[in-house]
């Protein structure tokens, strides 16, 4: 007697599964069959897709939330160089040079380069920036035709002989003033 209750059961779980299998069946062919049949053309081939950008609905700087992380910007007169943002960006799309500045302690940052098309923008640069310099903008719109214009580059240049030498006349004129002012 068991054993015929577990034959029936599974020629009942067959059945159930074979009506289960045509009532998807027939469902899915009822909810395609007026595209495939042109039936009432007019409210089925509406158009769907928004254009892009949307000028109703647009997202604008305001309308993203406040921490959207966007393209990168760094302000090279806030940058010290220290290179943080390079050491802990995971896919390695920050390059940065720096040149120590003559007689003085500062560091000049002359190349520092974000390749947005490595970049995942996941906020650990912009992290650890102690001075606050590389910060993430609103700007979500990057496209471009070639890839090699996703690079962008913050940095001052390297130093030049002219610079050089500017610099030297203005330590000397600095020099020259503090002497005059210590005779008065």
């Amino acid at each position: 007697m068991l054993k015929t209750y577990s034959i029936f059961s599974t020629i009942g779980q067959y059945f159930r599964g074979v009506f289960l299998g045509v009532r998807s069946l027939f469902g899915s062919a009822s909810t395609a069959a007026p595209y495939l049949l042109n039936v009432n053309s007019g409210d089925l081939r509406k158009e769907v897709t928004e254009q892009y950008p949307d000028p109703v609905s647009s997202k604008t700087a305001d309308d993203l939330p406040p921490r959207t992380r966007g393209l990168l910007h760094n302000d090279i007169e806030k940058c010290i160089g220290c290179r943080e943002c390079e050491y802990v960006c995971p896919v390695q799309c920050i390059h940065v040079e720096t040149e120590s500045l003559p007689d003085t302690s500062k560091i000049w940052v002359s190349v520092f380069n974000i390749d947005f098309a490595k970049c995942i923008f996941c906020g650990l640069c912009a992290e650890v920036c102690q001075p606050a310099s590389l910060v993430h903008t609103k700007q979500f719109e990057g496209a471009v035709y070639d890839v090699r214009d996703l690079v962008a580059s913050f940095g001052r240049g390297h130093i030049t002989q002219e610079l050089r030498n500017k610099w030297l006349r203005q330590k000397e004129d600095s020099q020259d003033n503090l002497e005059e002012g210590s005779y008065l």
